[in-house]
C-alpha cells in the first residue's frame, strides 16, 4: 500500500488520484472533496464515495486527521502532529492496509479520550466534595462547563465508534478497538449521568442552606416575639397598669422577658430545632 501525504485543499493533488479512481468507477468530483473537507472540520464520519473510494474524518481537540482510500493509494492530510507516528508505524511495517492505519489511530485516539475520562473523573470527585461541604456560587458555572465537556466527549465517541464501525474489518485489533470505545462510550455516558446528579445535589445544598437561614430567622423572630407583646402591653397609653408606677415594675418585666427567652429557648432544644 502506499501512503501519500497530500493538502486536502489542493485541487491538483485531489484530482490525480480522484481521476485514477473515477476512471474505474462513478465520477467523484473535487468539488464533493471540497463539501467534504468543510463537514470534517466539525465532526467525525466516514462516507463511501463509490466502489474505490472512501474519505474518512477523524477530529478530536488534539489533532483532526482527513483519510482518502483510493484505489490502492491511501491520501492522508499534512499533520504535523501525527505525521511521525505514522512514519514510525510505516517503518516498523505496522501498517500493510489502509484499514491497519485507521486502526492504530483509533487506537491513538481512544488514549486520548481515556485520559480525557479520567481527567474528567477527577474533576467531578473534588467539586462533588466541595459541594456537599460548602455550596456557592461559583461551583454551579463549573459544574455546567463539566456538563458541556462530558456532553462533547460522549458525542465525540459517538462519531468515532461510527467511524470504525463502518470500517470494521474482522481481525482481533478490530474487534478489541471497537470493544475499547464501546465502554469508553458507556463511561462517558455515566459521567453525562453523574454530571446531572451533581447538578441535583447542588441544587439541594443551595435549598438545604436556605431552608437553614430560614429556621434561625424564624427561631430568632419566635423568640422576640413574647418580649413585643410585652414591650406593646406596658406601652399602652393607659393610666391604670399593673407594675406602671411600681418601683419594681421595670425590674419585673426584665424578669419576666428573661423567663420567656429562656422557656422558648428550652422548648426549642427539646424538640432539636436547633
Amino acid at each position: 500500500m502506499d501512503i501519500k501525504v497530500i493538502d486536502f485543499n489542493s485541487c491538483n493533488e485531489i484530482n490525480k488520484y480522484l481521476e485514477l479512481a473515477s476512471a474505474k468507477a462513478d465520477l467523484i468530483g473535487f468539488n464533493q472533496i471540497s463539501a467534504l473537507n468543510s463537514l470534517s472540520a466539525r465532526k467525525s464520519f466516514c462516507k463511501q464515495l463509490n466502489d474505490l473510494t472512501c474519505y474518512v474524518s477523524l477530529k478530536d481537540d488534539h489533532f483532526h486527521v482527513r483519510l482518502l482510500l483510493v484505489d490502492n493509494w491511501l491520501l492522508l492530510n499534512k499533520n504535523s502532529k501525527l505525521d511521525h507516528k505514522i512514519e514510525d508505524w510505516n517503518l516498523g511495517r505496522l501498517i500493510h492496509t489502509p484499514y491497519d492505519l485507521l486502526c492504530l489511530l483509533g487506537f491513538e485516539s481512544l488514549e486520548r479520550i481515556q485520559n480525557k475520562i479520567e481527567s474528567l473523573e477527577s474533576a467531578i470527585d473534588s467539586l462533588e466534595e466541595e459541594v456537599l461541604e460548602k455550596p456557592d456560587k461559583s461551583q454551579q458555572m463549573k459544574i455546567i462547563k463539566l456538563h458541556r465537556k462530558a456532553i462533547r466527549l460522549k458525542k465525540q465517541i459517538n462519531e468515532d465508534l461510527s467511524v470504525f464501525i463502518r470500517t470494521k474489518q474482522d481481525t482481533p485489533l478490530w474487534n478489541d478497538l471497537l470493544m475499547s470505545i464501546q465502554s469508553e462510550l458507556d463511561n462517558a455516558r455515566q459521567l453525562v449521568e453523574l454530571m446531572e446528579n451533581l447538578r441535583e445535589a447542588y441544587q439541594a445544598s443551595v435549598d438545604n442552606k436556605s431552608n437553614d437561614i430560614m429556621k434561625f430567622l424564624t427561631i430568632l423572630a419566635t423568640i422576640f416575639l413574647p418580649i413585643n407583646i410585652l414591650t406593646s402591653f406596658f406601652g399602652m397609653n393607659f393610666d391604670k397598669m399593673p407594675l406602671i408606677h411600681s418601683q419594681y415594675g421595670m425590674y419585673v418585666l426584665y424578669a419576666l422577658i428573661i423567663v420567656l427567652i429562656v422557656i422558648t429557648v428550652m422548648a426549642f432544644k427539646r424538640k432539636k430545632w436547633f
